[in-house]
Protein backbone atom coordinates (compact mmCIF):
# COMPACT_ATOMS: atom_id res chain seq x y z
CA UNK A 1 0.00 0.00 0.00
CA UNK A 2 1.52 3.32 -1.05
CA UNK A 3 1.54 6.40 1.16
CA UNK A 4 -1.23 8.90 0.53
CA UNK A 5 0.07 11.90 -1.41
CA UNK A 6 -2.11 14.38 0.48
CA UNK A 7 -0.64 13.09 3.76
CA UNK A 8 2.89 13.60 2.43
CA UNK A 9 2.02 17.08 1.12
CA UNK A 10 0.56 18.17 4.46
CA UNK A 11 3.47 16.75 6.45
CA UNK A 12 6.00 18.52 4.24
CA UNK A 13 4.15 21.82 4.52
CA UNK A 14 3.80 21.66 8.32
CA UNK A 15 7.43 20.64 8.77
CA UNK A 16 8.51 23.45 6.47
CA UNK A 17 6.68 25.95 8.68
CA UNK A 18 8.44 24.66 11.80
CA UNK A 19 5.34 23.02 13.30
CA UNK A 20 5.92 20.18 15.77
CA UNK A 21 3.28 17.59 14.89
CA UNK A 22 2.81 13.85 14.50
CA UNK A 23 0.53 11.35 12.80
CA UNK A 24 -2.05 9.96 15.18
CA UNK A 25 -5.00 7.63 15.74
CA UNK A 26 -6.12 5.58 12.73
CA UNK A 27 -3.45 7.04 10.44
CA UNK A 28 -0.66 5.95 12.77
CA UNK A 29 -2.30 2.55 13.19
CA UNK A 30 -2.66 2.10 9.42
CA UNK A 31 0.91 3.10 8.60
CA UNK A 32 2.32 0.90 11.37
CA UNK A 33 0.22 -2.19 10.75
CA UNK A 34 -0.56 -2.01 7.03
CA UNK A 35 1.97 0.40 5.56
CA UNK A 36 -0.55 3.04 4.52
CA UNK A 37 -4.00 4.53 5.07
CA UNK A 38 -6.52 1.81 5.97
CA UNK A 39 -9.13 1.13 3.31
CA UNK A 40 -12.08 1.94 5.57
CA UNK A 41 -10.56 5.16 6.96
CA UNK A 42 -12.28 8.43 6.11
CA UNK A 43 -9.66 10.92 7.25
CA UNK A 44 -6.00 11.60 7.85
CA UNK A 45 -5.28 12.12 11.55
CA UNK A 46 -2.56 14.52 12.67
CA UNK A 47 -1.99 16.09 16.08
CA UNK A 48 0.08 18.94 17.53
CA UNK A 49 0.42 21.03 20.65
CA UNK A 50 -2.04 23.89 20.97
CA UNK A 51 0.75 26.47 21.21
CA UNK A 52 1.53 25.75 17.56
CA UNK A 53 -1.89 27.02 16.49
CA UNK A 54 -0.62 30.38 15.12
CA UNK A 55 1.66 28.44 12.76
CA UNK A 56 -1.26 26.22 11.77
CA UNK A 57 -3.43 29.25 11.00
CA UNK A 58 -0.67 30.48 8.70
CA UNK A 59 -1.08 27.55 6.32
CA UNK A 60 -4.83 28.03 5.79
CA UNK A 61 -4.50 30.16 2.60
CA UNK A 62 -2.29 27.49 1.01
CA UNK A 63 -4.65 24.71 2.10
CA UNK A 64 -7.62 26.56 0.60
CA UNK A 65 -5.73 27.25 -2.62
CA UNK A 66 -5.18 23.51 -3.00
CA UNK A 67 -8.95 22.97 -2.95
CA UNK A 68 -9.80 22.28 0.69
CA UNK A 69 -12.65 23.75 2.68
CA UNK A 70 -11.66 24.65 6.24
CA UNK A 71 -13.77 24.12 9.36
CA UNK A 72 -12.59 24.83 12.91
CA UNK A 73 -14.03 23.16 16.02
CA UNK A 74 -14.08 25.22 19.23
CA UNK A 75 -14.91 24.20 22.80
CA UNK A 76 -15.35 26.87 25.49
CA UNK A 77 -13.09 29.34 23.73
CA UNK A 78 -10.40 26.84 22.70
CA UNK A 79 -9.95 25.69 19.13
CA UNK A 80 -9.32 21.96 19.29
CA UNK A 81 -9.59 20.66 15.73
CA UNK A 82 -8.92 22.03 12.26
CA UNK A 83 -10.75 20.02 9.63
CA UNK A 84 -9.63 20.32 5.99
CA UNK A 85 -12.19 18.83 3.61
CA UNK A 86 -11.24 18.24 -0.05
CA UNK A 87 -13.43 19.75 -2.75
CA UNK A 88 -11.65 17.91 -5.58
CA UNK A 89 -12.12 14.42 -6.97
CA UNK A 90 -8.54 13.24 -6.45
CA UNK A 91 -9.06 12.79 -2.70
CA UNK A 92 -11.93 11.61 -0.51
CA UNK A 93 -10.05 11.93 2.78
CA UNK A 94 -10.48 14.83 5.18
CA UNK A 95 -7.37 16.00 7.01
CA UNK A 96 -8.09 16.38 10.73
CA UNK A 97 -5.54 18.17 12.91
CA UNK A 98 -6.17 17.91 16.67
CA UNK A 99 -4.71 20.44 19.11
CA UNK A 100 -3.59 19.00 22.45
CA UNK A 101 -3.26 20.89 25.73
CA UNK A 102 -1.09 19.91 28.69
CA UNK A 103 -2.36 19.10 32.18
CA UNK A 104 0.28 17.75 34.54
CA UNK A 105 1.66 14.55 33.03
CA UNK A 106 -1.18 14.31 30.53
CA UNK A 107 -2.23 15.77 27.19
CA UNK A 108 -5.90 16.29 26.40
CA UNK A 109 -8.14 17.28 23.55
CA UNK A 110 -11.96 17.45 23.31
CA UNK A 111 -13.61 14.69 21.28
CA UNK A 112 -16.96 15.27 19.58
CA UNK A 113 -19.30 12.31 19.24
CA UNK A 114 -22.59 12.31 17.34
CA UNK A 115 -25.12 10.78 19.72
CA UNK A 116 -27.16 7.83 18.36
CA UNK A 117 -30.85 8.24 17.70
CA UNK A 118 -32.94 7.32 20.74
CA UNK A 119 -35.61 5.56 18.68
CA UNK A 120 -35.50 2.74 16.14
CA UNK A 121 -35.94 3.14 12.39
CA UNK A 122 -39.00 0.90 12.77
CA UNK A 123 -40.72 3.57 14.83
CA UNK A 124 -43.03 5.78 12.65
CA UNK A 125 -41.70 8.86 14.45
CA UNK A 126 -38.09 8.07 13.51
CA UNK A 127 -37.88 10.42 10.53
CA UNK A 128 -39.53 13.29 12.40
CA UNK A 129 -36.59 13.06 14.76
CA UNK A 130 -33.90 12.08 12.26
CA UNK A 131 -34.41 14.72 9.57
CA UNK A 132 -33.74 17.76 11.82
CA UNK A 133 -30.71 15.96 13.24
CA UNK A 134 -29.43 15.26 9.74
CA UNK A 135 -29.81 18.93 8.82
CA UNK A 136 -27.85 19.97 11.91
CA UNK A 137 -25.09 17.49 11.06
CA UNK A 138 -24.79 18.82 7.50
CA UNK A 139 -24.45 22.38 8.79
CA UNK A 140 -21.95 21.19 11.40
CA UNK A 141 -19.74 19.70 8.70
CA UNK A 142 -19.84 22.74 6.44
CA UNK A 143 -19.73 25.64 8.90
CA UNK A 144 -16.47 27.58 9.04
CA UNK A 145 -16.35 27.74 12.84
CA UNK A 146 -18.38 25.58 15.19
CA UNK A 147 -18.58 26.18 18.94
CA UNK A 148 -19.56 22.66 19.95
CA UNK A 149 -20.77 23.50 23.47
CA UNK A 150 -23.55 25.77 22.13
CA UNK A 151 -27.00 25.15 20.70
CA UNK A 152 -27.91 23.65 18.25
CA UNK A 153 -24.82 21.43 18.23
CA UNK A 154 -25.51 20.25 21.78
CA UNK A 155 -28.74 18.62 20.58
CA UNK A 156 -26.79 16.18 18.42
CA UNK A 157 -23.27 16.01 19.77
CA UNK A 158 -21.68 15.01 23.06
CA UNK A 159 -18.24 16.07 24.24
CA UNK A 160 -15.79 13.46 25.47
CA UNK A 161 -12.06 13.82 26.10
CA UNK A 162 -8.96 12.29 24.56
CA UNK A 163 -6.61 11.83 27.54
CA UNK A 164 -3.06 10.66 26.86
CA UNK A 165 0.14 10.50 28.94
CA UNK A 166 2.07 13.42 27.47
CA UNK A 167 5.29 11.39 27.41
CA UNK A 168 4.04 9.86 24.18
CA UNK A 169 4.02 13.26 22.45
CA UNK A 170 7.19 14.82 23.85
CA UNK A 171 9.50 13.07 21.39
CA UNK A 172 8.89 12.09 17.79
CA UNK A 173 10.73 10.13 15.14
CA UNK A 174 10.44 10.02 11.38
CA UNK A 175 8.73 7.14 9.61
CA UNK A 176 10.63 7.19 6.37
CA UNK A 177 11.87 10.66 5.46
CA UNK A 178 8.62 12.61 5.61
CA UNK A 179 6.20 11.50 8.34
CA UNK A 180 6.70 12.15 12.08
CA UNK A 181 5.23 9.80 14.68
CA UNK A 182 5.41 9.49 18.47
CA UNK A 183 8.82 8.01 19.30
CA UNK A 184 7.34 5.17 21.39
CA UNK A 185 4.59 4.67 18.81
CA UNK A 186 4.10 0.96 19.41
CA UNK A 187 3.61 1.52 23.14
CA UNK A 188 1.28 4.39 22.31
CA UNK A 189 -0.77 2.19 19.96
CA UNK A 190 -1.08 -0.39 22.74
CA UNK A 191 -2.40 2.34 25.06
CA UNK A 192 -4.99 3.33 22.48
CA UNK A 193 -5.92 0.05 20.79
CA UNK A 194 -4.73 -2.82 22.95
CA UNK A 195 -3.69 -5.67 20.62
CA UNK A 196 -3.29 -3.33 17.68
CA UNK A 197 -1.33 -5.79 15.54
CA UNK A 198 -4.53 -7.71 14.76
CA UNK A 199 -7.60 -5.97 13.24
CA UNK A 200 -10.49 -6.10 15.69
CA UNK A 201 -13.97 -6.87 14.40
CA UNK A 202 -16.70 -4.44 15.53
CA UNK A 203 -14.15 -2.11 17.13
CA UNK A 204 -15.83 1.20 18.05
CA UNK A 205 -13.67 4.16 18.96
CA UNK A 206 -15.90 5.68 21.65
CA UNK A 207 -16.09 2.44 23.63
CA UNK A 208 -12.83 0.72 22.70
CA UNK A 209 -10.22 3.48 22.41
CA UNK A 210 -8.24 3.45 25.66
CA UNK A 211 -7.55 7.20 25.42
CA UNK A 212 -11.18 8.35 25.33
CA UNK A 213 -12.77 9.38 28.61
CA UNK A 214 -16.57 9.59 28.72
CA UNK A 215 -16.56 13.00 30.38
CA UNK A 216 -16.00 16.60 29.32
CA UNK A 217 -12.44 17.98 29.58
CA UNK A 218 -13.20 20.03 32.70
CA UNK A 219 -14.65 16.96 34.45
CA UNK A 220 -11.67 14.80 33.50
CA UNK A 221 -9.21 17.47 34.67
CA UNK A 222 -11.09 17.95 37.93
CA UNK A 223 -10.96 14.21 38.62
CA UNK A 224 -7.25 14.18 37.79
CA UNK A 225 -6.49 16.96 40.28
CA UNK A 226 -8.22 15.26 43.20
Amino acid sequence: MSLNRELIWMCKMLAGRGVKFWIDSGTLLGLTREGGIMEDDHDIDLSMWSDNEPLLEGIIPEVESRGYRVSIRNYRGLNFKYKFMPCFKESSLDIDISLFHREGDYAWCPQVYCMPYPISRKNPAYYLYALPRKAIQEIFIRKRRVVVNRWPWTTSYKIYTVWVPKKFFEETLWLGDEIPAPKAYQEYLTYRYGKWEIPQKDWFFIDDDGAIKHDSPETVIEKFKR
